[in-house]
């Protein structure tokens, strides 16, 4: 016993006089860092990703209004997303116009279980400026779907296959950040234009023409410094490959 007392003394020694005066490090693989409730789990084989798709009517030879997508945020998704937020664990917009067979969405896509993803689906399916949107044929329908594929609750089961897997699964977290900054957005500009007394939904449509106008404004001064340049500064702005000059795949 006295034997292995000194062996590990000398080890400890060895070990004291190898470090000099610096801290030892341990390297440590916690759990990822979020800001979500502590008793959700995201990722789990009951969980799933779902997507409430709405479709809205893009006439020929129409331009196209975007201010609509502020419209749907604000005042129908937003109202769920606060309901639902402790039971939420992912969550994106995703908007895109086209003269295609898709053309033009504006999309809600989630991470949650199937139960609370049917509830919300039923509250905007109920909300009465939904029915109103469809009646004034507006939005065309409004599609509830479970987003398919070899493994369903994998955080990275809706990002880009070609992506590597670590940016697959963090991806998530980002667009999520980024899809509440715009809400956000929304929500602090319709607050500064706000409307009083009784509005109708005609009226709403107009306000948020206005709100997508000063959101845009807002961009084209403001994007580059106050999100891309401190985007790349979180990157240690290092340069980047940009593979087109469309701002559409930018």
């Amino acid at each position: 016993m006295r034997n292995e007392s000194c062996m590990l003394t000398s080890m400890l020694i060895v070990v004291v006089l190898l470090s000099g005066c610096s801290p030892m490090l341990l390297i440590q693989n916690g759990p990822v860092v979020n800001s979500l409730p502590a008793n959700l789990q995201v990722e789990a084989e009951q969980q799933g990703w779902w997507q409430l798709r709405f479709q809205l009517v893009w006439p020929e030879g129409e331009p196209l209004e975007f201010s609509r997508h502020a419209l749907i945020a604000e005042q129908i998704l937003a109202p769920i997303i606060n309901k639902y937020d402790s039971t939420i664990g992912l969550w994106r917009f995703h908007r895109r116009a086209n003269r295609d067979s898709a053309g033009h969405q504006f999309s809600f896509i989630f991470y949650t279980d199937a139960s609370t993803a049917a509830e919300m689906n039923l509250q905007v399916l109920d909300n009465p400026l939904t029915k109103w949107l469809k009646q004034r044929a507006l939005i065309e329908s409004v599609h509830f779907v479970a987003v398919s594929g070899q493994n369903p609750s994998r955080l990275e089961q809706t990002s880009d296959q070609h992506w590597p897997l670590a940016i697959q699964r963090s991806w998530p977290y980002f667009i999520m950040g980024v899809s509440q900054t715009w809400l956000v957005l929304v929500q602090e500009l319709s607050a500064q234009q706000k409307l009083s007394g009784e509005i109708g939904y005609s009226e709403l449509l107009n306000h948020y023409k206005e709100v997508n106008q000063s959101l845009t404004g807002l961009w084209k001064v403001h994007g580059q410094h106050a999100y891309l340049h401190h985007l790349n500064a979180i990157f240690g702005y290092e340069s980047l490959k940009i593979k087109t000059n469309s701002w559409s795949s930018f």
